[in-house]
């Protein structure tokens, strides 16, 4: 599990605990704040009595959650969008579509519904910029889906095409 928030506290110390738990101490911070940051990111916050008990709870598997992330169209060639078009518009019992799909203003990828998602990328055609991206994001955000949107954001840092 992963939680990360933003907040400004006088002192924050921080007691690691057997298992992979942690105790948190945090002063100078509005608790009721603090239980809506961790409540919108889909998780429960219990104060604990003592050090050592469970404070954040996942009410939901972990296999339940996927990582995504949005971002434009201009970082992929119109080479690139040319083939995810007709790669997600297949009609085979096993094709592409199952994890490549169409929405209209861009494309949904299901990195997790292969080993080696950018490897399948390559042999399938898509230029290295492409590549390039999906890699990166994977990386540092451990997505496990990416909407390339014409509406989505630019990301810096990422090469953009103007077609």
């Amino acid at each position: 599990m992963k939680l990360s928030l933003t907040v400004e506290a006088d002192a924050i110390n921080v007691l690691a605990l057997n298992m992979g738990r942690i105790a948190v101490d945090i002063d100078g911070i509005e608790l009721a704040n603090l239980i809506d940051v961790v409540c919108d990111n889909g998780y429960s916050l219990r104060i604990a009595d003592a050090p050592g008990k469970l404070v954040v709870e996942d009410p939901l598997p972990p296999l339940a959650h996927v990582n995504g992330i949005q971002c434009s169209t201009a970082h992929i060639t119109e080479a690139d969008n040319t083939l995810l078009f007709t790669l997600s518009h297949q009609y085979e019992d096993f094709g592409e579509s199952e994890w490549i799909m169409y929405t209209g203003s861009g494309y949904l990828l299901r990195l997790d519904a292969w080993s080696f998602p950018v490897l399948r990328l390559k042999r399938l055609g898509l230029s290295k910029a492409c590549r390039r991206l999906v890699v990166t994001l994977m990386r540092r955000y451990a997505t496990g889906i990416v909407h390339l949107d014409a509406f989505g954001e630019v990301l810096p840092g990422f090469t953009t095409f103007d077609w």
